[in-house]
């Protein structure tokens, strides 16, 4: 299939109610779709399966991993995947928006350092003991009740339940990795070195060269390394490193756009305004009303 017939989902196609998160069984899916798996497709928002029970493959990024009981398996914005379920299962699929994280306070760091939602090429999923289940069945159980019973802030009492599970997916992650040596050869050295400057100068270096002379390569070796690594050029992590902390800033401060795009180490208000809208849709004032009422 062509890179442009795979079709990406947006989160308004979901038809929630919720314009930021959605909680569904996996069963239900299964059945509404007479067990039909669907096309390779993508998202626009992150996606977590939990697997109480099922058989199958799930496809992403062209590789291939097993569905088994007792497993999550985590889906980044963009990335192409696939379920193929060989008999009807038992689980819950939940997604949600980034929009959802920042107004949560969901750390970026819960996402992006722990190998949750894995760009680096290998997206396996996460084995689960019987013990370990009984909490994610837990958390999920308490995000059920909670988005259907609270009049208000079930969208906060949802996003504290969601940190809760990526926490504790987190600390399973982490043992999984320290005695997993296949894990640790596929970490890639320069992707991790480049991702850590990213992090300490996005204000002020927004070229892709400014962090390939860092790392003593070329612009053009950076680029299509980081891309070779996670389908995304380094100029468009770069891009997505600011559009997220710009969303941080414009929906927790009442700053201008203008004083932002001076934070944010543009020299004209209008270049930040021009990138933050072709980038998102919207113009950062649009953004903060937007999400801010909904």
């Amino acid at each position: 299939m062509a890179h442009n017939q795979i079709k990406t989902y947006t989160f308004a196609e979901s038809g929630s109610e919720n314009p930021m998160f959605i909680l569904k069984r996996m069963e239900d899916i299964y059945f509404n779709g007479d067990g039909e798996s669907d096309s390779p497709h993508r998202h626009d928002y992150y996606a977590i399966i939990l697997v109480e029970k099922g058989k199958g493959v799930h496809y992403v990024d062209f590789e291939k991993y097993d569905i088994s009981d007792h497993s999550v398996y985590f889906i980044l914005p963009g990335q192409m995947h696939q379920v193929v379920l060989s008999e009807a299962p038992k689980g819950w699929v939940l997604a949600f928006t980034d929009e959802f994280l920042i107004s949560n306070s969901i750390s970026e760091k819960l996402i992006n350092d722990i190998y949750l939602f894995n760009d680096y090429g290998q997206s396996p999923p996460l084995p689960l003991n019987e013990t370990q289940m009984e909490v994610y069945k837990s958390l999920i159980a308490q995000m059920e009740h909670f988005s259907v019973s609270l009049k208000n802030y079930s969208g906060e009492a949802t996003g504290s339940l969601l940190k809760l599970f990526l926490i504790q997916s987190n600390n399973h992650c982490s043992l999984v990795k320290e005695n997993n040596p296949q894990f640790i050869e596929t970490t890639n050295h320069l992707l991790r070195s480049f991702k850590q400057l990213l992090d300490r100068h996005y204000k002020t270096k927004h070229k892709v060269s400014d962090y390939a002379d860092m790392l003593a390569v070329t612009a053009d070796y950076l680029n299509k390394t980081v891309k070779n690594i996670t389908g995304k050029p380094a100029k468009e992590h770069i891009q997505s490193k600011l559009i997220v902390e710009a969303k941080r800033t414009l929906l927790f401060s009442n700053i201008s756009s203008k004083e932002l795009s001076y934070e944010l180490g543009f020299d004209e208000s209008a270049h930040f305004n021009n990138f933050f809208k072709k980038t998102t849709g919207f113009t950062p004032s649009e953004f903060r009303s937007t999400v801010r009422l909904s």
